[in-house]
């Protein structure tokens, strides 16, 4: 006896010959166009479920359905699934919650058309639906797998008008009842276990004749008495020649889910012991055995069909019975077919008639190989993926899980290449005639012999492989954050750069003039007149940017989505054309040149997701052959595309954003010994980074040009001088120097505090609640800047603060209380806190000019400044001493001077000492140096007797350059003269052998490297420097948001030209922000008057001849 319950549900019928059983629960795949259709009736009931809704945003469905029904569910099928849902739970009311899956309810109708009867078996009218819930949904990026649990039977009522045509009403099957269960069991019970034993038999005999094991997770055999294992087969056993057999078996053991569910229903009937005669079973488990019989074994589908189509449970299991009986005929046939076959050809065919035998049988395995091949009319087959982020319900009845493919055709290996060259290679504007004749001239060689089994063209492999490759390109697709050229926001993009870094207003400058460009020329192509007519192309939506694609990448979601294309094809229009006009614009190709953590890498990030762009990094450091930037040729072995291509493959668009990282480490240039070899990396990226030659450029794998145009490539580098100089000639070089102790008090607040709290667990929602966490104040802030890193960026400084978030991470967890209320927790950090946090800071290393001992003094002690290898700027010692040789040997005299450095100098620096003592005899060989220790020939044969020794501490580090000329040279003088340096001195630049001071690099880093001293109050740099200084003046102001005008800045800039300025607007800026006092030097006589002021140095009313200019 059965209860029925007259409902009305959302109906829906499968693509493939797929039958499903109440009690199983079946994984299907479909193409992402079908599962948002699908999906799109419940947009109401589900808004809450975060993947329905990102998938559903990616198709529009708002004007498809303008003059049709509304897809989404009645409230008569709402009131369906409702009640559906209460009578499982048995509830009289209840409603489901707007994030749970059970809405997700339907009427599947099997498709009959799909469906094949042999010509023996009567067709049946079928009247009948399944009732199944999704309960999980897992999204591949490529298809969508829904996994359906099949609940009933739900039997069809005809004539209903009423009701929607997505929409069916159905009697659905309730607490069924069976007459005497106990018995009805009994009846089955011995033909399923006759069948149990007649398929573990066929399987343990087939698995010896392969001489394979029972792999793990495939299917368990239930172990047989000693007394009936198989007999040895002979070695030359042929079952494996059985097409039933092999069909059978690869039901029975190649799907790991099917196995893991044979298994369990050998285990359900096991509970029903023969040797326990005394169990019961009711009528609720015997329709559910019943049905799980009929769900799990291998019948065929038109058998399940009329089975799943049975009123009366009654009639049921008669029915189940025969189809067991006919199902263990069937293996029971293939023992004797084996085994009369074996006798035959093991022990009477002859030699030619066991050849024959075999010469027919690889021939019908090529016949029906080459059907396959040749079957045109087969569709695309949904690829289904075992990995996938899955997101449902964990529960659901004890089921079994079979995988299945909404679709029942065959995969053709050349499928995907065939609908790229018919359908796709003829629209692709990017691509001249000839790559596209290339291409199809591969297309046929392959196709002409692909119906062979492996290919009968020994390049098959490879010319598929490189097919493949050209087909996986995203031709004609560009993704951007705005909806075209026209569209862009450039308060919404300054906002997001400014959000993303601090200062770097120059960088940003830069990619705002940028968006500006493409802005204005898609403006100015709106208002002229067309001069060509744009094609229509497809729109996908991917995140929140809108991609321009030339067609479809699947064939079967465009003919699907069809009538969505067709009403947005006007914007998909406008949009191709705003792409065309963007071409005019060549994207910049910009170099980030700066020390190790600046921000480098992470503002190449921010550029791709302010331009709403993909974006790609392709690390440079360490590549040394040329091919792998061009690709190897295909007669290589193992051959693959360059780096360029591969990342366009996987940025999935022709305009991503491409980060060439560290690309002064590429090996290669004039003086590299791999460039005999391998060729040169770097003179391989001349032709991608030249924007007058990459439109064509050619991948040697490829072998057709590919337009860069419009990638973005952002390249950044340590050290951009080491570069070759055509490829540094090619690049627009931004530099991203080293930050003050002031910028990163901001970043260390702004950005990496809020970052490192997260990272370390604690409940951060918003970055205005750091200092409910961990609040640092500004003094302990600034002394982890200056005391415990030692770097121009902010990585260590980053670390520390991390490492101060680890420490508050763990007293916050001991002061939080079980019921959550915290008690106890101080989250201020003091300077005092640090010792216990961080340990003893650096060694300052103080080892200035003020620092005396009680056996020397400070003569001949100058103050230099360095630029570190790091990119920060320090203070260096230069230590001079001199000793009389005239002491130790009197009888020894005008030997001359010599000159020894130590410190691990370089040549240039020492160079630069030479010059300068050379530079420091000559004035006085000269006379023109007036000393408190005697006349011009004392002074003479003092520095023809002395022996001068030069030391610059910290010999451990190599020391290098040409920017320590003048501070050796007043070292010199200081020590001939005995004339102390005063301390608060420091100084920068090279001199030539007439006493001019020539400009040096680095003098912002150098100057902060004197301030973080704490005792250089003076600093004398050369006078041609200055124009640096106001050019870092100028930035600083624009980022502090008091730019000049152009007035100021030409007066500024034309005040510099003169011998004597008079606008000091950048020394009292640098004086306040540093409290230094910045000097200029034209000549080293400006030296001289700088450091000794109040003395005559220089005779007063002599001519230096040799000196001044």
């Amino acid at each position: 006896m059965s209860k029925f319950e007259r409902v009305v549900l959302p109906q829906y019928t499968l693509d493939s010959n797929l039958v499903f059983i109440p009690g199983i629960i079946y994984n299907v795949t479909f193409s992402r166009f079908k599962a948002a259709a699908l999906l799109n009736r419940f947009r109401s009931q589900l808004p809450d479920v975060a993947l329905v809704s990102s998938l559903l945003q990616e198709f529009d469905f708002s004007q498809a359905h303008d003059n049709q029904e509304d897809p989404k569910i009645s409230s008569e099928a709402s009131n369906g699934i409702l009640s559906i849902y209460r009578r499982e739970h048995n509830m009289k009311s209840g409603k489901i919650n707007s994030n749970d899956f059970d809405w997700l309810t339907f009427a599947i109708r099997p498709n009959e058309s799909k469906i094949v009867y042999p010509k023996e078996a009567p067709i049946r009218d079928i009247n009948v639906a399944v009732i199944v819930r999704v309960i999980g949904i897992a999204d591949d990026t490529t298809n969508i797998r829904l996994t359906f649990q099949a609940i009933t039977r739900g039997f069809i009522v005809n004539n209903t008008p009423t009701v929607k045509h997505n929409e069916i009403m159905v009697d659905v099957q309730f607490d069924t009842e069976i007459a005497d269960p106990t018995g009805q069991f009994n009846i089955i019970r011995k033909s399923v276990y006759n069948l149990f034993k007649v398929i573990d038999m066929f399987v343990i005999n087939y698995r010896k004749v392969t001489g394979s094991s029972s792999p793990k997770g495939t299917l368990v055999i239930k172990k047989t008495p000693q007394n009936e294992q198989p007999s040895e087969k002979p070695l030359g056993d042929l079952i494996t020649l059985n097409p039933v057999a092999n069909a059978l078996y690869i039901q029975l053991v190649g799907n790991k889910d099917f196995a893991k569910a044979f298994t369990s229903l050998q285990k359900l009937y096991g509970q029903y012991s023969s040797d326990n005669q005394n169990y019961v079973v009711d009528s609720k488990s015997l329709l559910r055995l019943i049905d799980l019989t009929a769900g799990v074994c291998p019948f065929p589908n038109y058998e399940k069909l009329s089975f799943l189509n049975i009123e009366k449970p009654k009639k049921r299991v008669d029915e189940l019975v025969l189809m067991v009986k006919r199902l263990e005929k069937v293996f029971s046939s293939i023992d004797s077919n084996n085994s009369y076959l074996n006798q035959w050809f093991n022990h009477e065919a002859s030699n030619i008639q066991k050849a024959t035998v075999v010469a027919n049988q690889l021939k019908s395995i090529r016949l029906v190989l080459e059907g396959m091949t040749n079957n045109k009319n087969s569709q695309t087959t949904s690829a289904t993926r075992n990995q996938g982020k899955s997101l449902g319900s964990g529960g659901g009845s004890a089921g079994s899980l079979v995988d299945e493919d909404d679709s029942d055709e065959d995969d053709d290996e050349l499928k995907q290449i065939t609908q790229f060259v018919k359908t796709q290679l003829p629209k692709i504007q990017s691509l001249s005639p000839e790559s596209k004749r290339l291409i199809v001239k591969d297309y046929k060689r392959i196709k002409s012999n692909g119906n062979q089994p492996g290919g009968g063209n020994s390049d098959f492999h490879v010319i598929r492989n490189y097919l493949e490759i050209v087909a996986d390109l995203p031709w004609d697709r560009y993704v951007t954050k705005f909806k075209s050229n026209k569209d862009i926001d450039l308060l919404v993009a300054k906002q997001q750069l400014d959000d993303d870094h601090y200062g770097l207003e120059h960088v940003k400058k830069r990619l705002i003039q940028y968006l500006v460009v493409l802005k204005l020329l898609a403006i100015n192509a709106e208002k002229a007149p067309s001069t060509k007519p744009v094609s229509s192309a497809s729109r996908e939506e991917e995140n929140d940017a809108f991609v321009i694609a030339n067609s479809d990448e699947s064939i079967g979601v465009r003919k699907q989505a069809q009538s969505v294309i067709e009403n947005s094809s006007k914007q998909v229009g406008d949009d191709k054309e705003s792409i065309e006009v963007s071409k005019l614009n060549k994207s910049p190709i910009i170099m980030l040149a700066g020390p190790p953590g600046t921000g480098k890498t992470s503002l190449a990030k921010s550029i791709a997701q302010t331009l709403g762009r993909n974006f790609q990094r392709i690390s440079l450091g360490g590549v040394k052959d040329e091919s792998e930037i061009r690709g190897h040729r295909r007669t290589y072995v193992g051959a693959m595309p360059g780096l360029i291509i591969q990342a366009l493959r996987k940025a999935r668009s022709m305009n991503p954003v491409i980060l060439l990282d560290e690309i002064d480490k590429v090996v290669g240039g004039n003086n590299s010994p791999a460039s005999k070899y391998n060729g040169d990396p770097s003179a391989a990226l001349l032709e991608v980074l030249d924007p007058e030659q990459n439109t064509s450029f050619i991948d040697h794998y490829l072998g057709f040009p590919v337009d860069l145009s419009q990638v973005i490539f952002v390249c950044t580098a340590n050290e951009p001088y080491q570069m070759s100089r055509p490829l540094l000639d090619r690049l627009e070089m931004i530099d991203i120097g080293a930050y003050d102790y002031s910028e990163k008090l901001v970043i260390g607040r702004k950005y990496l505090l809020p970052r490192q709290l997260r990272r370390n667990g604690f409940p951060l929602d918003n970055d205005d609640d750091v200092e409910k966490f961990v609040s640092i104040s500004d003094d302990a802030m600034k002394q982890v800047i200056i005391d415990y890193t030692r770097e121009a960026g902010v990585r260590n400084f980053e670390r520390r603060l991390g490492t101060i978030c680890r420490y508050k991470a763990v007293e916050y967890c001991e002061a939080l209380g079980l019921d959550g209320i915290i008690s106890g927790y101080e989250p201020t950090v003091t300077v005092t806190d640090l010792p216990k946090y961080l340990g003893v800071p650096y060694s300052s290393g103080n080892l200035s000019a003020e620092v005396t001992t009680s056996t020397a003094t400070r003569v001949g002690i100058v103050n230099g400044l360095s630029y570190n290898s790091e990119g920060s700027g320090s203070v260096l010692v230069f230590e001079s001493i001199g000793i009389d040789k005239r002491i130790s040997n009197p009888d020894v005299k005008n030997t001359g001077c010599s000159l020894s450095m130590t410190g691990r100098l370089g040549e240039v620096l020492m160079e630069s000492g030479k010059i300068g003592l050379i530079f420091i005899k000559s004035l006085i060989y000269k006379g023109l140096l007036s000393s408190d220790i005697g006349s011009q020939r004392d002074l003479i044969e003092k520095i023809n007797n002395l022996e001068i020794n030069l030391h610059v501490p910290m010999g451990s580090i190599q020391k290098d350059g040409p920017s320590a000329g003048v501070t050796m040279a007043l070292s010199f003088l200081s020590l001939i003269m005995d004339k102390p340096v005063p301390a608060d001195i420091a100084m920068t630049g090279e001199i030539t052998l007439r006493g001019l001071v020539l400009p040096i690099g680095g003098v912002k880093e150098k100057l902060l490297g004197a301030h973080l001293t704490g005792q250089i109050r003076r600093m004398i740099i050369p006078r041609e420097n200055r124009k640096d200084l106001i050019e870092e003046y100028l930035r600083d102001m624009e980022e502090e948001g008091k730019s000049q005008s152009s007035a100021e800045m030409n007066a500024l800039l034309k005040d510099n030209e003169e011998p004597h300025f008079t606008m000091t607007e950048v020394e009292e800026f640098y004086c306040n922000k540093y409290g230094i006092q910045m000097h200029y030097a034209k000549e080293f006589l400006d030296i001289m008057k700088l450091v000794w002021p109040d003395d005559e140095v220089v005779k007063a009313g002599e001519r230096m001849i040799e000196y001044h200019l």
